[in-house]
């Protein structure tokens, strides 16, 4: 009876295994295609900003702010001192292009002032190195700004793709 029982047992887990297997092995051979997930890019302006974590773009340039710093007295430490009259703000966001040869530097976002229009922040880049950036992958970029005293406040300063009036958010929540 004991034989019977071991006999019975080994069966069974002959057969587990042998469905086990079954299951794990595809019915065909796949290869995956790589697709372009959906990106949702927020219409957006100097005078109607995108939040904080949405993306905004223009011209093929596209951008999510992560976080801001305003004012950063912490930058001074890897930039040094501002130009007397000036702070630096800082952005911390993430940027795609759609185009080939084109470099962090090539897109840094200016920064503007729904305060002063006229205004035109430069960036400066807290990363030591500028790299080439592959069509749609994202980079994560640190830019500073040496913006003038009257014009550090976190509600009226706004990061814009490129220099025009489009694809702009704000620096805070």
């Amino acid at each position: 009876m004991r034989a019977r029982s071991t006999a019975v047992l080994s069966v069974l887990a002959v057969s587990g295994l042998l469905l086990a297997g079954c299951a794990s092995t595809p019915a065909a051979e796949t290869t995956p295609e790589k697709t372009t997930p959906a990106v949702t890019i927020v219409d957006s302006s100097l005078t109607d900003p995108a939040a904080v974590g949405e993306r905004v773009g223009a011209d093929g340039t596209q951008l999510e702010v992560w976080s801001g710093i305003v004012p950063d007295e912490a930058a001074a430490g890897a930039l040094g001192d501002p130009e007397p009259g000036t702070q630096w703000v800082t952005a911390n966001v993430a940027q795609w292009v759609s185009d080939e040869g084109v470099t962090g530097a090539d897109i840094a976002p200016v920064l503007r002032s729904t305060a002063d229009e006229s205004f035109e922040g430069v960036a400066v880049p807290q990363q030591s190195v500028d790299v080439e950036m592959k069509p749609d992958m994202s980079y994560t970029y640190i830019w500073s700004y040496a913006v003038p005293e009257a014009l550090v406040d976190a509600d009226s300063l706004v990061l814009c793709v490129g220099d025009g009036d489009e694809g702009c958010s704000v620096l805070t929540k």
